[in-house]
């Protein structure tokens, strides 16, 4: 009897599905279950990894062996296995009839690309690249805007897929050690970060439209401490590409394992730009440089609740569900066979690029039989690092201090980097803007400690067992991560403890003094009138004799004047110093222009009208004059020029007039100030 439908496809049909790789793997049950999707078969050549998925599906079928696990009786296979291994692997499901949906990247040489090509074509059955990075919420939002031309055609993209992944060089995905432990990862330990491109090119390429035609990229020989091999070949590397578009358009794809992981991306268009930092979303619309830009809060088109559920921000869903679609319905995916080639053989030939010193490449389409014939015999690849007996001479294939190096790598990477975050931002204690937070990083450095010296001196034990081992080299690029020469004595456990109570005056001191300043900064605020009103104001009129107003206001206009912010950085509660631009609201010929308003004085007292302006300025209040300044005064400091005013309680007219000085006078700044901030201030009425 079949089960119910998940209420997604309108159907009743199951797919019996059988995951090959049990580590990534393990991130698709929950989307499965929603999906039409039955988990009835599991492979892993991992004890553990098989026993972890029995655990979740008690009912499906477990095994090391890959011919045993295809000889069962299921639909399709989600391919999780090795990333140099998948054109292979992939080769081998469809030929024993089972739908593929594949782990990126696709094949890793051109002529696997050729091959998988053929067989998907030969076999009528479906193929789909596991890419999930386009499928966020922002990137499905924005392609669909995108296809309606809301950005115009593509100029130019950024994509990155930046992400330190030190610690997998050592572990499966799962942070358990290699087994055995005097090993390497199979393929993290050392692949060029060129062949993993699919992250940051692949929602390049489906937001757009567009696919590669042509690549280039430079040699570049830094990496990072503690991975495997050197020069170009290092997984330790930064990795960016410039790639020409089908539509002559350029993105520059980026990927590594740098000291920042990032997954940021932005898009020109010839009409409007985006871009993405995470989850944040901002547009500038309008088809100019200068043109507004403003976020907006993208959802995805359907499913949103399981959506979130899932890995990847939702992207191992969403590509479940195309697999699962046009497996049930007939509807293409996004990442059909020809658009993962599209998206794999650009890094297949950045890596020759950098390694040929630059040279330009030109991306074939594996559409077409006539440009995949050019490619059948090229196995051009990365030289390998032997994962198995690279790190050790043969003489440590049984010795037990060997078989710990895995382990004590990754305690060495995880447990150096808690002290390390701690002593370096110690380097910048004096320019935190919160040095709370190092209180918390000292805490986690002293309660690492312990196990840190434990694991450096297991480093150390293998160091000199071994000196002249790859394996050697990267531990002792770790232990100085570490400041091992200090952190290793028994004594730093005390220099830790020290520190951190010094630490804590620093913090007691420093909030005390930003207590102090805001105190200040609130009595400074108190000190002055809210002025951000609206104003009586004229159009500029004649200069009177001797260049300065001697008469009051003369038929102002009935127009409301906006002030605007001279400091935006407010704090709460304050008070904003405001200034009127003239040039932005009247016509700046030679002449005055007025400005006029009433306001209600609560109770009688003493008050200072402080002012700053550019050109001459006077002021009259209920019809008398109370100031006549001839000189130009730098608005932005108001209290230089002071009226001081007896006010009774009452309504009170207030007029300004301002000299445009030919040309020159732009603005003016005025406040209220009170000598006993106590009391109200006047309020408008006019």
């Amino acid at each position: 009897m079949s089960r119910p439908t998940s209420g997604i496809f309108k159907t009743s049909k199951r797919i019996r599905l059988g995951i090959w790789g049990l580590g990534r793997g393990a991130s698709f049950y929950g989307a499965c279950r929603a999906l039409n999707i039955d988990v009835v078969a599991g492979c892993d050549y991992n004890a553990h990894m098989r026993a972890a998925f029995l655990n979740h599906n008690p009912d499906a079928f477990a095994t090391a062996e890959a011919a045993e696990f295809l000889k069962q009786d299921f639909d399709a296979v989600l391919l999780a296995t090795f990333c140099p291994a998948h054109a292979d692997d992939a080769i081998e499901c469809l030929r024993a009839g089972k739908h593929v949906l594949s782990e990126v990247t696709s094949f890793h040489t051109m002529a696997e690309g050729v091959r998988l090509v053929e067989e998907a074509e030969r076999s009528g059955l479906i193929y789909n690249l596991a890419e999930n990075y386009p499928f966020s919420a922002a990137n499905m939002w924005l392609k669909a805007k995108w296809d309606e031309g809301l950005f115009g055609e593509l100029v130019y993209a950024e994509a990155e897929y930046v992400h330190e992944i030190l610690t997998l060089s050592y572990t499966y995905i799962d942070g358990t050690p290699i087994i055995p432990g005097n090993q390497a990862h199979s393929w993290r330990s050392w692949i060029n970060y060129h062949y993993y491109n699919t992250h940051s090119l692949g929602p390049m390429m489906y937001i757009t439209g567009t696919r590669p035609i042509r690549v280039v990229t430079l040699p570049g020989t830094l990496r990072l401490p503690g991975y495997v091999m050197k020069g170009i070949a290092s997984m330790g590397a930064a990795t960016p590409s410039l790639i020409t578009m089908s539509n002559g358009g350029l993105v520059r794809n980026l990927m590594g394992p740098m000291t920042s992981d990032d997954s940021i991306a932005r898009y020109w268009g010839t009409l409007g730009a985006a871009r993405m930092a995470g989850q944040g979303l901002q547009l500038r619309l309008g088809g100019r440089g200068n043109s507004p830009m403003m976020e907006v809060h993208p959802t995805w088109p359907a499913f949103t609740g399981l959506a979130e559920k899932t890995g990847h921000g939702g992207g191992d869903f969403w590509t479940l569900y195309y697999f699962a679609r046009q497996i049930l319905e007939g509807t293409p995916a996004p990442f059909d066979i020809y658009t993962a080639a599209d998206c794999t053989i650009p890094g297949i030939l950045a890596y020759r690029s950098q390694a040929e010193n630059g040279r330009a490449f030109d991306v074939p389409d594996f559409r077409d039989l006539k440009q995949r014939e050019q490619y059948r015999n090229d196995h051009y690849a990365q030289p390998r690092f032997d994962h198995r007996e690279g790190l050790f001479p043969k003489s440590a294939a049984n010795d037990p201090l060997a078989l710990q190096f895995a382990r004590t790598m990754r305690d060495l990477v995880d447990q150096g980097a808690v002290y390390r975050q701690y002593r370096d931002w110690t380097k910048v204690l004096d320019e935190c803007a919160n040095p709370a937070n190092l209180v918390e990083l000292c805490d986690k450095a002293i309660a690492v400690l312990p196990r840190l010296q434990a694991t450096q001196a297991a480093a150390r034990q293998i160091m000199e067992r071994y000196p002249e081992s790859e394996a050697a080299r990267v531990l002792g690029e770790m232990l100085a991560m570490s400041d091992a020469p200090k952190t290793s004595k028994s004594a730093y456990a005390k220099v830790l403890q020290q520190e951190r109570a010094r630490l804590v005056k620093y913090v007691a001191t420093f909030h005390a003094e930003q207590a102090k300043q805001a105190k200040a900064k609130q009595k400074v605020n108190l000190s002055f009138s809210p002025f951000v009103t609206t104003w009586r104001l004229t159009g500029p009129l004649p200069r009177p004799a001797g260049g300065i107003a001697q008469a009051p206001l003369v038929r102002p206009l009935d127009r409301k004047l906006r002030w605007q912010l001279i400091d935006k950085t407010i704090p709460q509660g304050g008070v904003p110093d405001t200034f009127v631009n003239v040039h932005q609201i009247t016509d700046t010929k030679d002449g005055m222009v007025y400005l006029a308003n009433r306001f209600n004085v609560g109770k009688a007292a003493t008050y200072r009208l402080c002012l700053g302006h550019d050109g001459g300025c006077r002021v009259f209040v209920d019809g008398q004059p109370k100031l006549c300044q001839a000189k130009r005064v730098n608005p932005a400091v108001p209290d230089r020029t002071c009226v001081q005013l007896n006010l009774k309680q009452g309504t009170h007219s207030v007029v300004v007039a301002l000299d445009l000085d030919r040309g020159a006078g732009w603005g003016i700044y005025f406040r209220w100030k009170r000598k006993n901030i106590t009391t109200d201030f006047p309020q408008r009425i006019g």
